[in-house]
C-alpha cells in the first residue's frame, strides 16, 4: 500500500511539472497584446509584477510601449526599447490594441511570412528570416505592422522582436520616415537654452551640456530617449536621411573622417542649434558654413 502511495506521489508530481511546464511554453507563445502610453513623469519597469522587485530602468511621460501580456489588472508586461519588465497598469493610458509607433524589429523564425492583413488567410506579401530586421510602424491585434520597402504588411508578434527603441534604429527595409509633425516643437523647445553654458559630459541646465547631452535632454522632453554620445546616437538611433530632405528636428552629425564626434539638431532654412563648446555654449549655427560643410556625415530622423 505504501509502495501504491509514493508511485502516485511521483506520477502527481510529474503530472504537475508537465503541467506547468505546458503552461509556461504556451506563456511565451502568446501574441502580444497591443500597445500603451506612459501616464507618468518617471515611470519604473521592474523585473517582476510587483513593488517588492528590482527596478531594471525607468521610461518618460508619453512614451509609447508594447504590452506583452496583461499579466494581472494591476500590472503588463512590457517592451520598451527591446528592453523587457513589469509596469504597473495604472499609470497608462490609450490601452490599445491597434496603435501607430516607430520601432525596429528582428524575425524569429524561419521562412516567416508578411502578410497583407493581420490574418493567417490573408495573401503572403514575402518571406523573412531568422536576423533580418525591418521598420515597425505599429501593431494590431498581436500582428507588428511592418514596412518592407514599398510594401506595407503584417507579422504575427510571436515571429518579430522589438530589438530597439521607438525610432527605426537598425531597420535594413523600408525607406526613411516622413519628418516629424512635432519637430518645429522640438526646435523651439531647443533654442530656449540658446546662451547656457557648455559642459563635458553635461545633460541639464542646471550643469551645462556638452552636444550629445544637449540634444538628448531636447529630445527626452518629447519622450525619446538617444544614446548618450554622439557617435552612438548615429549609429543607433533614428533613420539615416539625405541632406536635400533634411526636416527640422533632424539629428545633424559632423567629425573627421568616418569617425562622428559632434551632433547638433536642424532647425531648417540651413540653420542648427547645439551645444557647440566651451567658449560659446548653446548656439545656431549654419549649415552651410565653411567648417561645418567640411566635417559633416550625415543625419538621422528620429520618429515620435
Amino acid at each position: 500500500m505504501k509502495r501504491l502511495s509514493r508511485l502516485l506521489a511521483v506520477v502527481l508530481i510529474v503530472c504537475t511539472l508537465g503541467a506547468t511546464l505546458a503552461v509556461s511554453a504556451s506563456a511565451a507563445d502568446k501574441l502580444a497584446y497591443g500597445a500603451a502610453t506612459v501616464d507618468a513623469t518617471l515611470l519604473n519597469i521592474r523585473s517582476g509584477p510587483s513593488t517588492d522587485t528590482d527596478i531594471l530602468f525607468t521610461i518618460g511621460d508619453k512614451t509609447i510601449v508594447v504590452i506583452l501580456e496583461k499579466t494581472n489588472s494591476e500590472w503588463f508586461y512590457i517592451n520598451f526599447e527591446g528592453k523587457i519588465g513589469y509596469a504597473k497598469s495604472e499609470f497608462f493610458t490609450e490601452i490599445l490594441k491597434a496603435e501607430n509607433f516607430s520601432a525596429t524589429g528582428e524575425v524569429t523564425g524561419t521562412d516567416v511570412r508578411m502578410r497583407k492583413k493581420p490574418d493567417t488567410s490573408s495573401n503572403v506579401l514575402t518571406t523573412f528570416n531568422t536576423g533580418d530586421t525591418l521598420a515597425v510602424i505599429g501593431i494590431n491585434n498581436g500582428w507588428f505592422k511592418v514596412k518592407d520597402g514599398g510594401k506595407t504588411g503584417y507579422i504575427r508578434s510571436d515571429f518579430l522582436s522589438v530589438i530597439s527603441g521607438y525610432n527605426p534604429t537598425k531597420a535594413t527595409k523600408g525607406g526613411s520616415p516622413a519628418p516629424s509633425k512635432t519637430g518645429n516643437e522640438l526646435v523651439d523647445y531647443a533654442l530656449g537654452y540658446v546662451g547656457y553654458e557648455y559642459q563635458y559630459g553635461g545633460m541639464s541646465p542646471k550643469t551645462g551640456f556638452d552636444c550629445s547631452g544637449f540634444a538628448s535632454y531636447v529630445f527626452k522632453n518629447f519622450g525619446v530617449t538617444l544614446t548618450r554620445n554622439s557617435a552612438g546616437q548615429y549609429k543607433n538611433d533614428g533613420t539615416k536621411v539625405s541632406k536635400d530632405e533634411l526636416a527640422p528636428g533632424d539629428l545633424l552629425f559632423f567629425g573627421s573622417g568616418k569617425s562622428v564626434g559632434h551632433v547638433g539638431i536642424y532647425m531648417g532654412d540651413n540653420e542648427f542649434v547645439h551645444a557647440s563648446g566651451e567658449r560659446v555654449g548653446v548656439v545656431v549655427s549654419r549649415l552651410d558654413s565653411t567648417y561645418y560643410i567640411n566635417h559633416y556625415i550625415g543625419a538621422k530622423r528620429i520618429s515620435f
